[in-house]
C-alpha cells in the first residue's frame, strides 16, 4: 500500500554556515568528533524539496554561541542571527528562524533577544539546554525570561555539550545530550519558572530527550516537595511541544504521542547535520501512524505541519488526550516470571510475597550511608550484610533469593567476595552498586571484575549507589542505563558478558525508549569503521534484528 505524501514545516532545521566553522575550528572545537558538515542555504532548500518541506525554521545546533568571552560572543551571534534574516529575506517562503542568545549573560541575551526580533524580525529564540552548566532554572535568567514571558515570545531548546563530557564522542548525540535537553526541563520546572511565565511557548528538540518516558518518576519526585504540581504541569503542558527529530522509532513515537496530545507533537528533521536515512525514516514512521496506530490523516497532517502553522498563529490549543491512548509499543523487557527482583528489606520482602503478585523475591543492597566509611569498614559491612542476607534466604529458599554486595572500586576484594558469596553462602547474584556519572569516557570499572562479573553464570544487578532525588538533576540516579550505554559503546559487553543477565533498576521507564539508540552504540564503538556501521545496517534493516537493540528487548528492567 503506497503511503500518502505529507508536506511538511521543520522546526527543526540547522545552520552550518563556513564563517561560524571556521570560528569553531580556530578554537579547536568540534561536535562528538564528528566531521562539520558542508553546508549551505541552497543545500537545505534541496533537501526541503525531497522531503516535501514546505517551509524550515533554521536554528544553531551545538556548541551554540557562547564562548567566554562576551564582546566576542556577542559578535558572533549577532553574525549568526543577520546570516538567519538574510536567509529569509532570499527565500522568505521557505524559511523561518529562531535567534540565538548570548545567556549566560543576561544583558546582552537582552540585547540580542531585542535585535533578533524586532530588528530582524525572527520568529523566536533558541537556547541550548545548558552552556558552561547553566540550566534553564538558573536564577539569573529571571530578567530574560521576564521578557521572553512579555513578548509571548516562542522559545526552542537544543541540546549542548555536558559539562565534563565533551571528548565523549558519540555517548552524547545517542545518550548524554539528550538527557540534558530534559535535565534543562526539570531544572526549569524544579525553579518553578513554568508557574512564574506561562506565556512562553516552548519548542524542546529531540522529543525533550527523555521527558516522556521519564514523566511518572519525575511528577512522583516532585509531588513530595509540590503537591501542586501535577494541575500545574498540566497547565504548562499547553505551551509545550516536542519536536519529532531522532525519534523515529516503534519504541519511542508512543511516549511522544501520550506526553501530551497529538497537537503538541511537530516535525522536526535535523536537516544540516542529520543524513537522508534519517529524515526518511522519520517521514516514513510519521506517516505509517494510520496504519500503526489508527489516527487520520488529519492528525498526521497535524504533526507535519498543522501544528507549527498553530504555534506560530499564537493559536492556543489546550491538551486534550486522544481515545487511542495508550498507544502500542512493540514487546519489550525479560520476562520476571512472577519475579521481584528489587526489594532492600526483608519486611518489604515479605510484604511482596504476601500480596500474592510473586512467587519469589530477591533482595539487594541499598544503604547509601556505607559507602562513606573508610576502606576496612566498609569491607566488614558488606561482608555482614552478605551473611545476613544468607541467613534471611536460608528461612525460606523457594520464595526468598538475596544478591551479594561488593565495591567495583576494590576489585580484588570483590572477586573474593563473590566466590565467598556465590559458593559458601549460596546467593544468587552479585548487586553492582555504581557512581559512574562523572567518570572519564574510557573508565567503567576494573577489568578483573569484569571479567569475574561475566563467568559466574548468575544475574547482575545494576543499581545506582545515590537513588533518591530527581532525576538528572541528581547525577548518579540513572547510572543503570548509563552503565549499559558505556558498557555497549566501549565494546565491554561483547567481550565480557554476552551471556551474562543483568537486572537494571531505577531506569525510570526509559529503557525501552532509549533501547534503539543504544542499539547504535553497540556496533560504533569509540573508533567507528565502515564495517561496524555496514554491521549495523545489516542487522537493522535487512534482518530487522540489531544486535544490541536485542539485547535490551531481553533484558529484565525494575
Amino acid at each position: 500500500m503506497k503511503v500518502k505524501t505529507y508536506r511538511k514545516w521543520d522546526l527543526h532545521h540547522h545552520i552550518v554556515p563556513d564563517f561560524y566553522v571556521e570560528e569553531m575550528k580556530k578554537m579547536g572545537i568540534s561536535v562528538a568528533g564528528i566531521k562539520w558538515p558542508a553546508w549551505n542555504a541552497k543545500a537545505s532548500i534541496k533537501m526541503m524539496d525531497r522531503f516535501h518541506i514546505e517551509k524550515a525554521f533554521v536554528s544553531l545546533s551545538a556548541p551554540g554561541i557562547f564562548f567566554e568571552n562576551v564582546e566576542y560572543s556577542q559578535n558572533l551571534n549577532r553574525r549568526c542571527n543577520e546570516y538567519i534574516s538574510s536567509m529569509l529575506q532570499e527565500y522568505p517562503a521557505r524559511f523561518g528562524g529562531f535567534g540565538s542568545v548570548t545567556l549566560p549573560d543576561v544583558p546582552s541575551a537582552l540585547i540580542e533577544a531585542e535585535y533578533a526580533l524586532e530588528s530582524l524580525k525572527l520568529d523566536g529564540i533558541a537556547l541550548m539546554s545548558n552552556v558552561d552548566g547553566h540550566y534553564l532554572g538558573d536564577t539569573a535568567y529571571k530578567p530574560f525570561y521576564e521578557e521572553m514571558n512579555r513578548r509571548k515570545a516562542i522559545i526552542y531548546v537544543h541540546p549542548n555539550e555536558v559539562p565534563g563530557k565533551v571528548d565523549h564522542l558519540f555517548l552524547n548525540p545517542l545518550y548524554l545530550w539528550q538527557n540534558d535537553t530534559t535535565k534543562a526541563i526539570i531544572d526549569f520546572i524544579h525553579s518553578g519558572y513554568h508557574k512564574q511565565y506561562p506565556n512562553i511557548r516552548w519548542i524542546f528538540s529531540h522529543g525533550g530527550g527523555i521527558i516522556a518516558p521519564l514523566f511518572p518518576t519525575l511528577i512522583e519526585a516532585l509531588r513530595k516537595e509540590n503537591p501542586d504540581i501535577v494541575e500545574e504541569l498540566n497547565v504548562w503542558k499547553n505551551q509545550v511541544f516536542l519536536d519529532t527529530a531522532s525519534k523515529a522509532f516503534d519504541d519511542q513515537i508512543p511516549y511522544l504521542l501520550e506526553f501530551s496530545d497529538l497537537q503538541h507533537v511537530v516535525f522536526g528533521g535535523d536537516i544540516g547535520w542529520g543524513n537522508k536515512m534519517a529524515v526518511s525514516e522519520l517521514e516514513k514512521g510519521y506517516a505509517a501512524l494510520d496504519v500503526k496506530y489508527g489516527l487520520t490523516e488529519q492528525q498526521i497532517e497535524d504533526i507535519f505541519m498543522g501544528n507549527a502553522k498553530r504555534l506560530f498563529s499564537h493559536d492556543c490549543v489546550p491538551v486534550q488526550k486522544c481515545a487511542h491512548v495508550p498507544y502500542a509499543r512493540p514487546s519489550f523487557g525479560g520476562n520476571p516470571k512472577r519475579v521481584q527482583y528489587h526489594c532492600h528489606s526483608e519486611e518489604e520482602a515479605l510484604a511482596a510475597l504476601a500480596s500474592g503478585d510473586y512467587d519469589r523475591v530477591l533482595l539487594s543492597f541499598d544503604r547509601p550511608e556505607v559507602w562513606q566509611l573508610e576502606t576496612k569498614e566498609r569491607q566488614a559491612a558488606f561482608r555482614a550484610y552478605n551473611d545476613i542476607a544468607a541467613e534471611i534466604r536460608s528461612k525460606n529458599p523457594q520464595e526468598m533469593g538475596a544478591f551479594c554486595i561488593i565495591d567495583p572500586a576494590l576489585p580484588e576484594w570483590s572477586i573474593s567476595e563473590i566466590d565467598r558469596a556465590l559458593n559458601e553462602l549460596n546467593l544468587d547474584g552479585v548487586c553492582l552498586t555504581l557512581d559512574i556519572s562523572n567518570t572519564a569516557l574510557m573508565e567503567l570499572f576494573d577489568e578483573r571484575l569484569m571479567q569475574k562479573i561475566g563467568s559466574v553464570n548468575k544475574p547482575i544487578l545494576i543499581h545506582p549507589r545515590h537513588n533518591h532525588g530527581l532525576p538528572l538533576l541528581s547525577d548518579n540516579k540513572l547510572d543503570s542505563l548509563y552503565f549499559i550505554a558505556k558498557a555497549f559503546y566501549l565494546d565491554i559487553y561483547k567481550k565480557y558478558w554476552l551471556n551474562t543477565q543483568f537486572i537494571l533498576t531505577h531506569t525510570s521507564g526509559s529503557l525501552q525508549y532509549l533501547a534503539q539508540p543504544f542499539g547504535i552504540l553497540y556496533y560504533l564503538a569509540p573508533k567507528i569503521s565502515a564495517l561496524s556501521m555496514f554491521a549495523y545496517m545489516w542487522d537493522a534493516y535487512v534482518m530487522h534484528k540489531p544486535k544490541g537493540y536485542m539485547i535490551l528487548k531481553n533484558t529484565i528492567s525494575v
